[in-house]
């Protein structure tokens, strides 16, 4: 009787000690084993670069910290999609502060925005240069998505401009409780997209979803618009 319930005890221990596998688990599961390969393959990941849209500066560096997956160039027909909305800032200074390669601003000229300034620098560093933010009437971009915390330097560095903004971001910000404790609500506004098509360089483009154009004191004539 003893080795019977030990036996039964050896049961049940292995059919609740049973390993998920692959084969029988949803893309939401991973093992223990697999969660430290991916944080061990995340931590490989990091890279310091100076030409990478999306992409923000460790602070008292003049490189940028982001995640590859980050560095996306937001393709031609993405910009061409919301550019009639846009119209009233054709002749007027946008800033478009994480760079990549260099194409996105002139995607912006060829689509009539004059005045769009685009370089390799450090976003943070730049928000002292007072005598230029104070000539920029628009910043508009793909900021970086490396991590909560990033996201949250680059949105309220954004919302201390005082000037308007408009950032393509995860459709997950509207529901944040950061976005209804740094900005006025009233001035909130969004580009909903069925799809946003972004490119690595040289590549094709490839459609992503669930991502919004944040607007902040853009004035457009609604407050939800979808495209």
């Amino acid at each position: 009787e003893h080795r019977k319930k030990m036996t039964n005890k050896r049961g049940r221990k292995r059919k609740g000690s049973r390993g998920a596998n692959s084969s029988d688990v949803g893309s939401h599961f991973v093992t223990n084993g697999q969660a430290q390969k991916r944080r061990t393959s995340k931590k490989m990941e990091l890279t310091s670069s100076s030409s990478t849209e999306g992409a923000a500066a460790t602070p008292g560096s003049s490189g940028r910290m982001t995640v590859i997956n980050d560095e996306w160039q937001t393709a031609l027909e993405s910009w061409k999609q919301i550019a009639p909305l846009f119209k009233g800032y054709e002749n007027k200074d946008i800033w478009m502060p994480f760079y990549y390669d260099g194409e996105c601003a002139k995607h912006l000229k060829s689509l009539g925005f004059k005045k769009v300034h685009h370089k390799k620098q450090d976003f943070f560093n730049k928000l002292s240069d007072v005598k230029f933010v104070e000539k920029i009437d628009l910043i508009w971009d793909n900021p970086p998505y490396t991590g909560a915390s990033l996201k949250e330097r680059v949105l309220r560095a954004l919302v201390k401009t005082s000037k308007p903004f408009s950032m393509l971001l995860p459709s997950s910000i509207l529901h944040s409780k950061l976005l209804q404790d740094i900005t006025d609500l009233d001035q909130v506004q969004c580009i909903i997209p069925r799809r946003v098509f972004v490119r690595k360089t040289q590549q094709n483009s490839v459609p992503f979803k669930y991502l919004v154009w944040l607007c902040y004191k853009m004035n457009l004539p609604k407050d939800l618009i979808f495209v």
